[in-house]
């Protein structure tokens, strides 16, 4: 049961830094081009949901893998 609770709270710590790291990333991103004037808000919004979902595919890679290579000391 405890190792559930770690395992938890490692993929929360994991989503939180991988979602803020594709926000850094993104804001690099000159989607000015692409939205229409005095519509900052809507673009934030969207800038937002568009880092969460990065985050969250290279959030959930990266703690596939983890889970992963822990099942193969069970191989070996």
């Amino acid at each position: 049961m405890f190792q559930l609770g770690v395992h938890a709270v490692i993929s929360i710590i994991i989503y939180l830094i991988t979602v803020g790291l594709s926000f850094h990333a993104i804001k690099a991103l000159r989607v000015e081009k692409f939205i229409r004037k005095n519509h900052n808000f809507e673009a934030q919004i969207l800038l937002l949901f568009i880092a969460i979902a990065l985050g969250f595919l290279v959030g959930n890679f990266v703690i596939t893998f983890i889970d992963q290579s822990m099942q193969l000391s069970n191989f070996f």
